[in-house]
């Protein structure tokens, strides 16, 4: 094993608000360049600020009109991409959308350090693969997007694009799965590429046939994987620009445990039915798509269910589900063929039992960051900054349970990065599969730099933190031994 790189990850606490468009600064910074000094205090441009401080970014400037944090990291005439997470345009039960998605008041910021950094050359974009049922237009009206992008015109006499980069969407989450529902996108403007990432794929080895991906219809899915082959589709601006910037959610997630910068890279890929989601079938089957049922008549029930799915043509397949719902013995019929945890409305791969998605979300970060496909003609810059101002636990990454840590992390190393933030969540990163496995290939020796949360070692698992709640049926993540929060799904 190579020895361990060292990594500072900074992080500021303020109070768990966000601030009031147009997000700017309550306090005259030296090197900030407008004259717009909010009259209420704004705590996420502060904190973002102090990071890059405690970081030590280009220390002999600080407090000086000249500092410049991120030109270390951006040049001028560079692309720059920034990437939220827009997974969503609503928490799925009507809680509190900050929980879910970036706030744009810290996109702002950002923003405002990378114009600082290209000094008048070169671009900025904007953009995220959201999840196929995501209403773009909404969810730019809940982050006042269109405000925002007129505001850098007027102020910075700069356009900045954002970027639904789909290929598809549709309108109702109860068409999920169903190729025949989804609606073309223009995606990224750059267009696609695909990497094939080869042996070195956490996928090489196994059998593709329960591979499933986004769609019921799993051919397109196995087709990315076969072969010796293990294709990724990327969206092209975000795979060929100079510097990422990655401003994930400090989130829990049913399907890995924890969602951050590393998961948060399956919104660089535009093809998402070429990512493997789940196996089909129980443990029992050879799959990770449910729990080992306590009853044995689901076995076959849900082995049924997969071959009226692979067999039978897709509009059939709809035409029939939506017939039978229309009738009472219809809903009966239907309800006798569902399995227990179907009935408790379970999300397939929602277990710490899931030994798919870890994997894919592997293989796009070494493609992505470590470029084991060796496709890159020099490195990609890279740079975190966390949305924990407003985070969630328990049920995510859709629907989790709010909490407010008031918190930015910021570190130049995705997975470094990551580490910390779990540590933070009082999470164990060894029962975070992808964590596990990337740290022991590439490890680091982390430490945060923070007035609020002193830790020279990430592996002290003593102090208390931030106290999150593990994901259900991922009990084993908590340090603190804690149980999942309330859930909006019946358990």
């Amino acid at each position: 094993m190579a020895e361990p790189s060292f990594h500072s990850i900074a992080v500021t606490r303020r109070a768990p608000d966000y601030p009031d468009f147009p997000y700017s600064p309550s306090v005259a910074y030296p090197e900030y360049p407008g004259q717009d000094i909010a009259t209420q205090p704004n705590g996420v441009y502060d904190a973002v600020r102090e990071n890059f401080r405690l970081l030590g970014f280009d220390a002999a400037h600080f407090g000086t009109p000249n500092w410049n944090p991120l030109g270390h990291l951006i040049r001028p005439g560079d692309t720059v991409f920034i990437k939220p997470n827009w997974v969503d345009h609503k928490h799925r039960f009507g809680d509190d959308l900050w929980s879910v998605i970036t706030h744009p008041s810290v996109i702002r910021t950002v923003v405002d350090y990378v114009l600082l950094a290209l000094r008048g050359s070169g671009r900025v974009l904007i953009g995220d693969n959201p999840h196929v049922d995501t209403q773009f237009a909404e969810l730019s009206r809940q982050s006042r997007l269109p405000e925002l992008a007129d505001y850098f015109r007027a102020t910075r006499q700069v356009d900045i694009p954002f970027l639904d980069c789909r290929l598809w969407t549709i309108e109702d989450l109860d068409l999920y799965g169903y190729k025949v529902g989804r609606i073309p996108l223009p995606g990224d403007p750059a267009g696609c590429r695909e990497v094939d990432l080869g042996a070195q794929s956490l996928f090489h080895g196994l059998s593709n046939a329960r591979f499933r991906g986004t769609y019921n219809d799993r051919r397109e899915t196995k087709r990315f994987h076969r072969r010796g082959r293990h294709i990724y589709s990327f969206s092209k601006s975000m795979f060929d620009a100079d510097v990422f910037i990655s401003i994930p959610k400090l989130k829990a997630h049913a399907k890995v445990g924890a969602t951050l910068n590393i998961k948060g890279l399956i919104g660089t890929i535009a093809n998402k039915n070429g990512l493997v989601h789940w196996q089909i079938g129980f443990p029992s089957q050879g799959g990770d798509e449910y729990p080992e049922p306590a009853r044995w008549t689901d076995l076959p029930k849900l082995s049924f269910q997969h071959l009226l799915l692979d067999y039978l043509p897709e509009r059939w397949h709809l035409a029939g589900r939506n017939a039978l719902r229309k009738t009472g013995w219809g809903r009966a019929l239907m309800r006798g063929f569902q399995i227990e945890a179907q009935r408790k409305r379970m999300l397939r791969g929602s277990a710490a039992l899931n030994d798919t998605t870890w994997r894919m979300t592997s293989d796009v970060y070494n493609l992505f960051v470590r470029d084991l496909a060796g496709v890159r003609a020099r490195p990609q810059r890279t740079l975190s900054v966390i949305d924990g101002i407003h985070g969630g636990d328990t049920d995510g990454p859709h629907f989790p349970c709010p909490i407010a840590p008031g918190i930015i992390l910021t570190g130049e190393d995705f997975l470094a990065t990551d580490l910390a933030a779990v540590r933070l969540m009082d999470y164990d990163a060894d029962q975070i599969q992808y964590l596990r496995h990337l740290a022991h290939e590439t490890p680091r020796a982390v430490r945060i730099v923070s007035d609020d949360f002193p830790l020279n070692d990430i592996t002290e698992r003593e102090t208390p933190l931030l106290g999150y709640r593990p994901p259900y049926r991922w009990e084993n993540i908590s340090l603190r031994g804690l149980q999942p929060g309330p859930s909006y799904l019946p358990q």
